[in-house]
């Protein structure tokens, strides 16, 4: 412990002082603070940081971690006109690390490090200036505190555009990584091609990706993805990027007189806070602008906002769209808000790949990404018909949503795939598989299967695993008389299955049921090779009724398709510990039985849902 922090003071004279111009810090001071701020939490003795070098004076207060006490923090005032800042993090007195700041005479941070449980250097970080004082680049250092050639810049220049034109959708979140090209490329720019948008933190025209409510050291990136979701939905649009006014929320009136100015007609606000007063001048200012549609996330606290509200989400405003994320069922995902009286949407936004703050893919969830979907789908329906109202434009985004049961969540629905107004599915041919006499008599069923361009499915595997299937059914007396294939030409986002976009792609096939959909993979969080949804199964999302869904990697297909036909012809997600059953829990050779009662459990159901005919002599 000491001597990791002893290596602190000793080499922040050279290596700090080489790569930020920044001062070395008190000498051994390292040593004091090991033996103080990082002594067992159990101790109850406070550390005497006046004994520390340079110390004139300390103050002390209890670190608050929402309304409860998680630690100590200490202001130390130096004589040389410095300042540090120590936090010890422990919670319920179980010490979870240490961290320091220290700032010059002029209160301009200069250093900074964070320890963990034992001590241990975790990251160390310092600043680099301009001539004029101005933060430019902020360092990351090694374990000896020297740079480790990772660094990121602070506030750059907005490169060079041009002037561009497409539904202009201003992004009130932390600011944009511009220097980013695809985002650059994205940025809506004036006539004299100057970037749009603002930093309202700042108060200067370099909106860049920061959020630093606590230190310039520890920057939270945020907008960069939020813009790239809205970027990727609407190619078309503009995004006018906005760093929202933290230190001073009255300057929302500004920024929505700056979005009106440009014509703007959509404000998509992927953040929120608890206090009410924050948000007032919004209001009034969002009031004054009716052709503006404001869309507000519900937040991220797991909770009924009705009750414990989140704001702008639950302000009574005729021109907001309150939107929160959904799971694989269409129910409001884990840790996102939700309320039947202020929130109106449900919208998929877990799992969704944005681009990070460096570029890089990223998979991100939460009712931030609701906001970019929805901004997203406003601004293709304002480029399809531009002429829309504020509460036309309200009332066309309503419409893509379903009750699906879920009106004790929010007000108007779910929106299973915010981007099926895109999807281009052309049905390329179709082809019969197995044609039988339907009137040989028995019990028959007709089976129609999709197969995804480009999935992984071939055809010959796809009429091997039919059959198998097919012989299977046949112990059960259910004759397979007729099985076709069709193929599908899809848009990359519906080759792998997830229950929201499955709405798009059946509504486009319209195929007879039972359908079996041959995907590339699952998109679900958790994923099956086979999944099957019966009438039981699919209350929520009654589109996915009597469909199997098989991906390409399944093993076994023959088998696993049997399986997942049987679960759907028995309305039952029953599975059998024999291992030789057909429904035992996992499919694999031998996993082909099924008893006298499944048989006649799968006859009886399957007939009263239509599944299967009765034909011929026996009818």
């Amino acid at each position: 412990m000491i001597q990791c922090l002893t290596t602190i003071s000793a080499v922040a004279a050279s290596s700090l002082a080489a790569a930020a111009a920044v001062a070395p810090l008190p000498e051994h001071i390292g040593e004091h603070i090991a033996a103080t701020v990082c002594r067992t939490p159990a101790d109850e003795t406070a550390p005497d940081l006046g004994l520390l070098p340079n110390v004139v004076s300390v103050e002390s207060e209890p670190l608050q971690g929402g309304d409860r006490v998680i630690g100590q923090k200490w202001r130390l005032n130096l004589s040389t006109g410095r300042h540090m800042t120590l936090e010890r993090i422990a919670p319920g007195k179980q010490l979870r690390g240490v961290q320091a700041e220290l700032t010059d005479a002029q209160g301009r941070p200069e250093f900074f490090f964070a320890l963990d449980r034992t001590c241990s250097l975790r990251l160390a970080r310092t600043l680099r200036y301009d001539k004029n004082n101005y933060a430019i680049e902020l360092i990351h250092l090694n374990q000896s505190l020297r740079p480790s050639g990772t660094s990121e810049p602070v506030n750059p220049p907005v490169p060079a555009g041009a002037h561009n034109t497409g539904i202009r959708i201003a992004l009130v979140d932390s600011g944009v990584n511009y220097l980013i090209p695809d985002i650059h490329a994205a940025i809506a720019r004036g006539e004299n091609g100057r970037l749009i948008g603002y930093d309202f933190w700042d108060m200067d025209d370099r909106p860049f990706d920061a959020h630093t409510p606590r230190s310039p050291f520890l920057i939270q990136r945020h907008g960069t993805r939020t813009a790239s979701l809205v970027m990727k939905e609407a190619p078309l649009a503009r995004i006018v990027p906005y760093r929202y006014p933290r230190p001073a929320m009255e300057r929302m009136r500004d920024l929505i007189a700056h979005a009106t100015k440009h014509d703007v007609r959509i404000v998509a606000i992927p953040l929120g806070s608890n206090r009410s007063a924050e948000w007032q001048t919004f209001a009034q200012a969002a009031t004054t602008h009716p052709e503006i549609l404001f869309i507000a996330s519900a937040g991220n606290n797991g909770r009924n906002i009705d009750h414990q509200p989140v704001y702008p989400a639950v302000l009574d405003l005729k021109n907001l769209i309150t939107v929160t994320s959904a799971d694989d069922y269409g129910r409001p995902a884990e840790r996102v808000n939700w309320g039947p009286s202020t929130v109106d949407l449900l919208v998929p936004a877990e799992r969704q790949t944005t681009m990070d703050f460096d570029g890089s893919a990223r998979q991100v969830s939460g009712s931030s990404y609701a906001v970019s979907r929805i901004a997203a789908l406003a601004a293709r329906l304002l480029s399809q018909n531009p002429a829309l109202s504020t509460a036309e434009l309200k009332t066309a985004i309503f419409g893509r949503a379903r009750d699906a049961g879920v009106r004790e969540y929010v007000r108007r629905g779910y929106i299973p795939d915010p981007l099926a107004d895109t999807a281009q599915i052309v049905h390329e041919q179709s082809a019969a598989l197995i044609d039988l006499d339907p009137h040989s008599g028995g019990m028959t069923l007709d089976l129609n299967l999709a197969v995804l361009a480009g999935s992984g499915w071939e055809r010959d595997r796809i009429a091997s695993m039919v059959q198998s299937a097919a012989d299977i059914l046949a112990q059960c007396d259910i004759k397979l008389v007729r099985a076709t294939l069709h193929s599908l030409q899809v848009p990359p986002y519906l080759m792998d299955f997830q229950a929201g976009t499955a709405k798009t792609l059946i509504d486009h096939t319209n195929l007879p049921t039972p359908t079996v959909f041959l995907v590339r993979d699952t998109n679900m969080e958790v994923g099956f090779d086979g999944e099957a949804f019966g009438h039981a199964n699919s209350a929520t999302r009654p589109w996915l009724r009597n469909t199997v869904w098989l991906v390409a990697a399944t093993e076994h297909a023959g088998i696993a398709l049997a399986h997942e036909l049987f679960h759907v012809l028995t309305d039952s997600g029953e599975h059998w510990s024999s291992k030789e059953n057909l429904m035992h829990d996992s499919t694999r050779t031998g996993t082909m039985q099924l008893t006298a009662s499944q048989c006649r459990r799968g006859r009886e159901i399957g007939l009263r849902h239509g599944l299967i005919k009765m034909t011929g002599s026996s009818q």
